[in-house]
């Protein structure tokens, strides 16, 4: 029974993974590459899948169903007031995903624009599997394989948690839910009289103006996209036992996970540094045949098709003149967000980790994250951040745990009061799209965000497509995009 729940977990877990890859090596790659790059990957998920059933801690404990059955029912509610298919309130950054999904299902892959100018040059990853159901079946069944697609990869990672936990109970649904920085006391001591007003239902995460450090709740109310690959992906590289696969985990995230993909470098790093410095003939365990796979094939062929997006290159006047304009009230912004966001956490966490050096890893990787801008806003700070969060909320977790275990009331008292001052923001996105829902509802109106057009909206935006004549994806390795080239531009 116990060999049966490691099959499923593992082949459910790489088909979750490498399926958005292959679909995207299928449908925008001409033939003669599709075929052997589509084969290599299908190669090496086999290896990773055989490898990961080697791995006998590599499955939950046991556990009565009806916990299983809870965590999914919270977890389709959460998914289902996230906005995702616009089955509820969705928020503004759905406009540009919904834009991006009905591309992906109306037009031919690879999605140019009509004049061949433009493509669509994004981290399209989650979106493909249900886009491929929506191209069968009509735009709307592939809005309810998005809804699908995002439990699955939720209940995947609450699985992996309870893997990791060598446990199984809510209290990972609860964090991944309700986890936050202490973005209410931030507001509060700016005097953010707009973001303290529970009942406006503003977005609290902006009360630093500068940075900003986004909770579980708002990664999937807001860019699930990124959110839930970047969660699987960070959760299946903690529970690895060895660093066989890690490569090659960490290369199927790139398409999906662009910018989380980068936070997610220096914990791999770590891990295969920690794993040789307790065995120096552990390096070799890295060159196997699904890390090359991963970083020549994969690696190779998503960073050339991401590399003609020009956006990342741009530094927006605004954030280049932050830190310069106001050394001062910046430098105070820093040290507030530093301690609000997870300053407080690292104090209860330091009383029983305080050797650990994950605990350093992850406090170096969110203290310099807000110094780094990338674009014209700050979703570096933002995404890269999401890996080192989620380990956070990891730790946090294991600390609640161990406080409650030493029985110390007064301590646990106060770290469930620090927690519950954290939830408040996950609170206030639930509250916001309820409400907003509740009223659309009742008048009449949808809850979907008005539909954003993809020729004279979203290929004119930087941020998700770029010049197709100049890519070296589109030009050489696109399929059928040489009819373009040659037709209207050489």
């Amino acid at each position: 029974m116990k060999n049966k729940k490691r099959i499923w977990l593992s082949l459910l877990l790489y088909l979750y993974l490498a399926l958005p890859t292959l679909i995207f090596m299928i449908g925008w790659l001409k033939w003669y590459f599709a075929f052997p790059f589509g084969m290599l990957t299908a190669f090496a998920c086999v290896r990773a899948f055989t490898v990961s059933m080697r791995n006998e801690d590599f499955v939950p404990e046991p556990a009565d169903i009806s916990t299983f059955l809870k965590a999914l029912a919270l977890i389709i509610v959460w998914v289902y007031l996230s906005g995702i298919g616009g089955w509820c309130f969705q928020n503004r950054d759905h406009g540009t995903r919904n834009a991006i999904f009905r591309a992906l299902v109306e037009y031919d892959w690879p999605v140019v624009s009509h004049d061949g100018s433009r493509g669509l040059i994004y981290y399209i990853g989650f979106w493909l599997p249900a886009a491929c159901i929506g191209k069968l079946l009509g735009l709307e069944a592939g809005y309810a394989a998005q809804v699908i697609w995002a439990v699955a990869g939720i209940f995947i990672v609450y699985v992996l948690i309870c893997v990791y936990r060598h446990k199984v109970d809510l209290w990972p649904v609860i964090f991944l839910i309700f986890f936050s920085g202490l973005d209410y006391v931030g507001a509060w001591i700016l005097g953010e009289e707009e973001l303290l007003n529970l009942r406006l239902a503003e977005h609290l995460e902006w009360w630093a103006i500068d940075f900003q450090y986004t909770s579980m709740t708002a990664q999937l109310f807001w860019v699930f996209n990124q959110a839930i690959p970047a969660w699987v992906s960070t959760i299946l590289i903690l529970t690895q036992k060895d660093c066989k696969n890690m490569l090659f985990i960490l290369s199927l995230t790139m398409l999906s996970s662009t910018i989380p993909f980068v936070g997610m470098i220096p914990i791999v790093l770590y891990l295969y540094g920690k794993r040789v410095a307790e065995d120096r003939n552990h390096w070799k365990e890295i060159r196997t045949f699904q890390n090359i796979v991963g970083v020549l094939v994969i690696g190779g062929c998503v960073f050339l098709y991401l590399i003609g997006n020009r956006s990342g290159g741009m530094i927006g006047q605004d954030n280049a003149s932050l830190i310069v304009r106001e050394p001062a009230a910046a430098l105070l912004r820093y040290l507030l967000f530093f301690l609000l966001e997870f300053g407080i956490y690292l104090y209860f966490i330091c009383r029983y980790r305080k050797r650990d050096s994950l605990v350093y890893l992850v406090t170096a990787i969110l203290l310099l994250c807000p110094f780094i801008k990338v674009g014209e806003g700050h979703d570096f700070c933002m995404r890269a951040s999401v890996p080192a969060l989620f380990i956070l909320m990891l730790l946090c977790m294991e600390t609640l745990e161990k406080i409650r275990q030493e029985g110390k009331k007064y301590l646990l008292a106060v770290y469930c009061v620090v927690l519950l001052l954290g939830s408040v923001t996950a609170f206030n996105e639930i509250h916001r799209s309820v409400k907003i829902t509740y009223w659309r509802v009742t008048n009449g109106e949808s809850v979907r965000y008005p539909e954003i057009g993809i020729e004279k909206e979203l290929f004119q935006y930087g941020n998700f497509s770029g010049e197709a004549p100049d890519s070296v994806f589109y030009r050489y390795f696109a399929d059928l995009y040489s009819v373009y080239v040659e037709t209207e531009f050489d």
